[in-house]
């Protein structure tokens, strides 16, 4: 199996392994409309708000269509569908409302992926269902119709390899949102057309057989062609045993490869994480101690009182909405050994927030070259919320505190801008090959 699919399918599972559990029993209107009013409270006292749009009337439009739908008892995951398409208007990938699943949810025996606005199969455990094929419909409905129903729930609305992800989510659960336990794909597979009958099972099922098959594995992971590295980081979101872990790997690869020239990081797909993990990675690549600054703003409120802790300021009840601004610094020091060669970070479109911000760094401080696409997301995105808990629905709401930005709130410019097509991502999704990263290497050969 190719290395990139791997790091898909284990990036999915964790996705899934972190989720609470989804309570099928119904919740009173009363109940639920508390909860939904202390989503809005928190949206209106706490959210930085980085775009105003809070205050729009069309956000309280919104809200008053949501709370019409909360006229009748409903589980968790009816609630997470009727209120979602708040979270997805203000178009804020850091503010969101928790996908209330469990082991028993149930999901297709397969990946699907959203790559263009179409749906292709990446992983299969059904063996008359290939990777690559292209799902034309489920239960009759068109795929691109089922891509516009799920849209309603991301909570992102730039068409990039993030909202791909998302959606693609939503789809493999499918069976859970449809509450069916077997539907029927019309596939399309080296010019034929077939459909198949697909029996749903458990994520608990489902991690099981990915494991029995060997086919998961860390989000991280490194390989050498020729005098050139490949480090591959799927995800920031690097935390506990498993940090202490990728500290060790990163310590191994810089001490096995000291004979190579040229490093590729490759983020692509990366959606963000930990800043920790992001300072170990930037520690190899410094001499000396390197301080990044920072600038942040945070939003005053009785809800946001360890946000302020973390700008030094204490919460202050007479200035109560005001926005607080601040500015600190990273601190990234030397990490032995260190890395002398050239550094390329391969990117694509959908990169956000940590990843963006080792980008940025990676950049401005003339540390590596950045190639692939031009990301949409900039370096100035909100942060420093924490999970509120909402009671009744028994799922959490994260809701950021502050935005933040570095070097610069524009977008980040590749050094080297690469155009990817449909056929390239899907390669690279399922592991059949990497032919973008074979374009890389041809351009550092040739520098």
């Amino acid at each position: 199996m190719g290395k990139t699919l791997k790091i898909s399918v284990i990036l999915f599972l964790i996705s899934f392994i972190f989720s609470s559990l989804i309570f099928a029993t119904k919740i009173e209107p009363e109940k639920l409309q508390r909860d939904f009013e202390f989503i809005i409270t928190l949206l209106k006292e706490a959210y930085i708000d980085p775009n105003g749009l809070v205050k729009n009337p069309e956000f309280t439009e919104l809200v008053d269509d949501v709370r019409r739908k909360l006229n009748k008892p409903m589980d968790s995951f009816e609630f997470f569908k009727a209120v979602s398409p708040i979270f997805h208007y203000l178009n804020d990938y850091h503010c969101s409302i928790e996908l209330p699943i469990s082991n028993d949810s149930q999901i297709f025996p397969m990946t699907l992926y959203v790559i263009d606005n179409n749906i292709y199969v990446v992983f299969s455990l059904v063996e008359d269902v290939p990777i690559k094929s292209k799902v034309l419909a489920i239960d009759g409905i068109p795929s691109a119709q089922i891509i516009k129903e799920f849209e309603q729930y991301t909570i992102t609305k730039d068409n990039s390899s993030r909202k791909e992800h998302e959606i693609s989510r939503y789809i493999n659960l499918i069976p859970t949102f449809w509450n069916k336990k077997s539907v029927e794909i019309e596939f399309e597979y080296n010019g034929s057309i077939k459909r198949k009958n697909i029996k749903a099972i458990t994520m608990k099922e489902y991690r099981r057989k990915v494991q029995e098959s060997k086919k998961s594995k860390l989000p991280y992971e490194f390989e050498r062609k020729g005098n050139i590295g490949i480090l591959r980081i799927g995800s920031f979101e690097i935390k506990g045993n498993l940090f202490v872990d990728f500290r060790e790997f990163l310590n191994k690869v810089f001490r096995e490869n000291k004979d190579m020239t040229d490093l590729v990081v490759d983020i692509r797909r990366n959606f963000g994480g930990k800043p920790q993990s992001v300072i170990e990675v930037l520690g190899h690549f410094v001499n000396k101690e390197l301080s990044v600054k920072r600038r942040v703003k945070v939003k005053n409120s009785k809800y946001n009182i360890q946000a302020l802790a973390g700008i030094g300021v204490r919460y202050d009840t007479n200035t109560e909405g005001k926005v607080i601004e601040a500015t600190y610094s990273w601190v990234i020091p030397p990490r032995s050994p260190v890395f002398n060669g050239r550094v390329w970070v391969l990117i694509d479109n959908g990169i956000a927030s940590a990843a963006i911000t080792f980008v940025d760094i990676v950049q401005s401080h003339g540390i590596g070259r950045i190639i692939g696409e031009r990301p949409i997301y900039s370096s100035h995105f909100t942060m420093g919320g924490i999970n509120h808990y909402l009671p009744n629905a028994k799922i959490y709401v994260y809701i950021p505190a502050a935005i933040t930005s570095y070097s610069s709130p524009n977008r980040i410019v590749p050094d080297y801008e690469l155009t990817i097509t449909t056929e390239e991502r899907l390669e690279r999704l399922t592991g059949v090959s990497d032919p973008v990263l074979e374009k890389v290497i041809k351009i550092i050969k040739n520098k």
